[in-house]
């Protein structure tokens, strides 16, 4: 039985804030000891996986606004717990 894996998870903060930036949805924030956090995503890494790769190239066009929420969306639910 082959293990797939249908959400993309990733530590790297600005990059899970231009997922949702682009449409993906945070599932989840899983605390790691020592204080670190993995984002997960509801999107399958395909999906984040092309997103990332259009950002690194300079073809990824984001409104800034949306962006801009994204961080702080992340900051609110890093620093509240959730």
């Amino acid at each position: 039985m082959k293990n797939v894996i249908d959400h993309f998870s990733s530590k790297d903060f600005y990059l899970v804030a231009v997922c949702l930036a682009a449409g993906c949805k945070l599932k989840a924030v899983e605390r790691q000891i020592g204080g670190f956090v993995t984002f997960i995503l509801e999107e399958p890494p395909f999906e984040c996986e092309q997103i990332i790769s259009r950002h690194w190239s300079g073809d990824l066009n984001l409104q800034s606004r949306k962006l801009i929420e994204s961080i702080n969306e992340l900051k609110t639910r890093l620093h509240s717990g959730i």
